[in-house]
């Protein structure tokens, strides 16, 4: 049975514990599920609130922290060990993890709606998705720095004010046209404002992982805030709050969950002001160019000539590291191969040609014993491939989406490979110790995260970008990255770069070369902010560069 391992801070009938362990044992109890609950308690920490549960009603057990399965411990608390070579952790990855086991064994249980339209509720990565990033971290952030009782401000928290306004938006709805013209769809209950659907619930007409996680933040926010003032101020999210409450297994839930607070020391509450959008749409801090394709070319002109301005070489090696080694195909199993990975026969050139070019620097560089770490690793082509010929290393595929992780585990099994650990989860909740951190295309900002850990690990990476077009500040990283180009590059005209860095079509297209152009200036950026920790880098192209349209390769070593 899987394992889920959660922080406590103490523990009696009621219990303290972080927003985290509350959210997991609610869902829990939602869906009854049967998985095995290991308390790992550890120390209060100072700048965070707290909160109480009561875990009189739960099957669980104490461990300490160093009973957790070691391969675990390389991930925050809460997660889940699925077996000795496998674990998932960040919290929409561990609730879908235990609402799809419950489903799995009873395929009608009430709780199948909570992984909404085709299962895809909170599936996209906080870093991609403003809506996972809400729940997961916005929400839970602003539940667990909320000011001590004294410091209480009469300012509502902004993500509640967020959450009315998102309310107050079309709800996304999958076949609208049948729910306004078919009878078969009378019953759904979906209220139509100028025939557009009204939300319901966060997600729609139907209730979603996303409302139990949010039931839960708004709950013990109402625990410290007065409950009926709150629900006045905000009188989208209070009909939602009570149509939650009309559910009977919720009500079923609330005994292991604190009670409201229906009095207040002072009335003149205020609701913070924030922008009057969708939680759904594009993060507004993102740059967006005029054109939905194309960024203009007069404002690329002006950027580039900043850059020219900064007196930085933007020149990649003659050749890619470690170009010299050599590549045998023909010994290696077809379940290592992309051919064994059932890829297009389309793309399979393109793929062996990427992937030896990903693999040479890793060969020249690991050691006897390395920790290697294929993150964004998709369904494993680079790491099954590295785990094969470096069987003296522990190779992890670091991957969100539970799908290509299943087709990777497979190809493993397959091959027999021992030297494999499977970790479904964010960059972000990964802490273990490695060695090497490679990633292939990982989508714009992910590359920069992957950098960023390698870094932060004193480890070598090996990288090649992709989608310079996404790249966008977050809640881990802003751009540009350098110190040499924050100085004379504001992020509007480096943002102008990056989307010109995605017109690399093809030879006869008049944008390639300018695309090529800014995608040297935006790795060079990656180079000079990696040389600021004592990095060697070495910047090139893929050979042969034809390969793929997005063919850079980044190899850090640190010197210092």
């Amino acid at each position: 049975m899987n394992e889920a391992y959660l922080e406590v801070y103490s523990l009696s009938e009621l219990s303290v514990a972080p927003i985290e362990t509350i959210v997991t044992l609610f869902t829990v109890k939602y869906c009854k599920s049967p998985i095995d609950i290991k308390l790992v308690p550890s120390e209060e920490k100072s700048f965070e609130r707290s909160y109480t549960i009561d875990i009189s009603t739960f099957a669980y057990e104490v461990v300490e922290a160093d009973e957790i399965p070691h391969a675990a411990r390389a991930c925050e608390l809460p997660i889940i060990v699925v077996n000795r070579t496998s674990c998932v952790a960040g919290l929409c990855a561990i609730l879908r993890h235990i609402i799809k086991d419950v489903v799995d064994e009873y395929p009608q249980q009430y709780c199948q709606r909570l992984l909404g339209f085709k299962g895809s509720c909170l599936t996209a990565c906080s870093e991609a998705s403003v809506w996972t990033k809400f729940c997961e971290v916005d929400l839970i952030e602003a539940v667990k720095f909320l000011p001590k009782n004294d410091a209480i401000e009469n300012e509502l928290p902004s993500s509640l004010a967020r959450f009315e306004r998102h309310m107050s938006q079309p709800a996304r709805l999958h076949n609208l046209y049948k729910y306004t013209t078919s009878k078969k769809f009378a019953d759904e209950n979906v209220i139509l404002r100028d025939g557009t659907p009204e939300h319901t619930y966060a997600e729609g007409s139907s209730m979603t992982l996303a409302d139990i996680i949010i039931f839960v933040c708004v709950r013990i926010l109402l625990t410290v805030y007065p409950s009926d003032t709150a629900m006045d101020l905000l009188p989208l999210m209070g009909k939602w709050y009570r149509k939650m409450m009309e559910d009977q297994t919720i009500l079923d839930c609330l005994e292991c969950l604190p009670s409201l607070n229906n009095g207040s020391e002072f009335d003149d509450y205020t609701v913070p002001d924030v922008a009057d959008e969708s939680l759904y749409k594009s993060d507004p801090k993102r740059y967006k160019p005029r054109s939905r394709i194309y960024t203009r070319q007069d404002d690329v002109e002006d950027s580039l000539e900043l850059f020219e301005n900064l007196d930085v070489e933007a020149e990649l090696d003659p050749e890619p590291f470690a170009a010299e080694l050599d590549f045998d195909w023909s010994s290696i199993p077809f379940d290592a191969t992309p051919e064994g990975g059932s890829l297009p026969a389309a793309r399979l050139n393109r793929k062996h040609e990427q992937l030896q070019n990903m693999c040479k620097p890793v060969m020249k560089l690991a050691k006897t014993g390395d920790v290697i770490v294929d993150f964004c690793s998709g369904g494993g082509h680079l790491g099954i491939l590295a785990a094969y010929l470096l069987p003296y290393c522990t190779v992890v595929l670091l991957e969100n989406k539970e799908e290509s992780l299943n087709r990777a585990k497979e190809r493993v099994k397959k091959l027999e490979l021992s030297n494999v650990r499977f970790y479904q989860c964010n960059l972000d909740y990964f802490k273990g110790r490695f060695d090497i951190g490679m990633s292939l295309h990982a989508c714009g900002v992910a590359t920069d995260l992957v950098i960023q850990q390698c870094i932060r690990q004193k480890a070598i990476f090996v990288c090649c970008p992709c989608c310079y077009g996404s790249l966008h500040d977050c809640h881990h990283l802003t751009y540009p990255r350098s110190n040499v180009y924050k100085r004379e590059m504001n992020r509007e005209k480096y943002m102008i770069l990056s989307h010109a860095a995605d017109q690399t079509h093809d030879e006869k297209n008049v944008k390639t070369s300018q695309g090529y152009r800014c995608m040297a200036i935006i790795d060079t950026d990656r180079k000079l902010h990696a040389e600021q920790f004592g990095y060697k880098v070495y910047l090139s192209k893929f050979v042969p560069k034809t390969c793929t349209p997005k063919n850079h390769i980044l190899v850090g070593i640190r010197t210092k």
